[in-house]
């Protein structure tokens, strides 16, 4: 606060001291005297003063406004109110044999510090033997925001179910927004229009479809139209109505080009990813006291993993060693030989595509195979990044 509240007393001993020193035809102030009784008067006017200046600061600075001062400070600044409590969401990987059903209002999930979520579709397991599915917490506050690999219980485990776990942590939980977080959202609120333009989009995009993951740039085609590549979170390709709620209720947040164009409904295109299948093909000596299926599963996915698309560039590579030392690195292999591991080179991505498991076949030593996914690409989540306080503020028309 730049006014400083002064007492009454100071106020007025200012006041006497200023007289006193512009007159000589006062030598005593007693305190029942008439002019003790001005001063005080005139000492309480002023102060008043300095309240009522401190009030009217305290709705233009937000570094030194408090409660219902600050929230007037954030509507004149064009910020959005304040944030109330909200729960956590995340992905989580169910293992278990296929076919096994999970219903969404009956079985419920727990992390290990007793927040509860919920799925939000029923999901059956394929043939990869796991799945990726989203779930949200029944509990809202900062505390269900819970650690990576915690939420590992589920009741009742439904028949043929194995185990589950969060490979990232849940986000998106919070407490009501106290003033101290208000007020650095506030001072803040200039450099969120800080972007570039796709990430711009990114985040127009995430807040329509919470699926979407990162945005690629593709070509222009034969048509005039700018496609734009929408990565999922969980390798789910979206529906065209999906896609036509996106273009529709984003058209205001489009580029000078696309709203200048002849038929701008049409100018700007999305496409789903144009998967580069990548095909496994190996040979392995397991513990005979480990269990197949599970060291197949975590292969897989430490393979997946190996493509992690918030930060692929387009020109980057599937390095075979990489895959090699992904398959070696799981509990319960021994030994992984790489005379007969596929691929045996580099595999080269081309422009506008992304790699993603497809034929996982999986051999003993003698050459057999032990385990073949049937070309079922394999599933995986990498979780998006989306900006509460910009999708709050900037894109509150949405």
């Amino acid at each position: 606060m730049i006014t400083k509240i002064t007492p009454v007393d100071e106020l007025k001993q200012m006041f006497l001291e200023i007289l006193l020193n512009k007159t000589d035809k006062i030598s005593d102030i007693g305190n029942e005297s008439v002019l003790n009784g001005i001063a005080y008067g005139a000492a309480k006017v002023g102060q008043k003063l300095l309240v009522n200046q401190s009030i009217v600061e305290a709705h233009i600075f937000p570094d030194t406004a408090y409660g219902k001062y600050l929230d007037e400070v954030a509507k004149q600044r064009g910020v959005s109110e304040r944030f109330g409590a909200t729960g956590s969401s995340t992905y989580i990987r169910l293992l278990a044999d296929e076919g096994t059903v999970y219903f969404a209002d009956t079985n419920l999930f727990t992390a290990t510090n007793g927040v509860q979520f919920q799925l939000e579709n029923d999901v059956t397991i394929g043939v990869n033997g796991f799945e990726y599915v989203k779930i949200k917490s029944l509990q809202v506050g900062a505390h269900t925001n819970v650690a990576p690999l915690t939420i590992n219980r589920v009741n009742p485990a439904p028949t043929g179910h194995i185990a589950c776990t969060n490979e990232y942590i849940a986000q998106g939980g919070r407490d009501d927004e106290d003033d101290e977080l208000y007020r650095v959202r506030i001072m803040e609120n200039v450099n969120q229009l800080s972007r570039t333009t796709m990430s711009y989009l990114e985040q127009v995009f995430m807040k329509l479809n919470n699926r979407v993951l990162r945005l690629h740039k593709g070509n222009i085609d034969e048509f005039g139209q700018f496609n734009l590549i929408v990565v999922p979170v969980d390798g789910a390709d979206f529906t065209t109505d999906e896609f036509n709620q996106i273009l529709l209720r984003s058209s205001e947040f489009l580029s000078l080009a696309e709203l200048l164009s002849d038929n701008t409904e049409n100018s700007l295109k999305l496409n789903n990813v144009d998967w580069l299948p990548v095909d496994v093909d190996f040979r392995v000596s397991i513990d005979p006291a480990a269990d197949v299926d599970k060291v197949r599963r975590d292969i897989q996915i430490q393979m997946s993993k190996l493509f992690d698309y918030r930060f692929w560039n387009y020109g980057d590579r599937v390095l075979w060693q990489d895959l090699l030392f992904a398959a070696r690195g799981v509990q319960g292999v021994r030994h992984v030989p790489d005379a007969w591991f596929v691929p045996r080179t580099d595999v080269n991505v081309a422009k506008y595509r992304l790699p993603r498991i497809r034929s996982f076949i999986m051999r003993d030593v003698d050459g057999n195979i032990i385990m073949d996914n049937k070309n079922i690409l394999a599933s995986f989540f990498y979780p998006n990044d989306p900006n509460e306080s910009y999708m709050a503020t900037v894109l509150n028309t949405i």
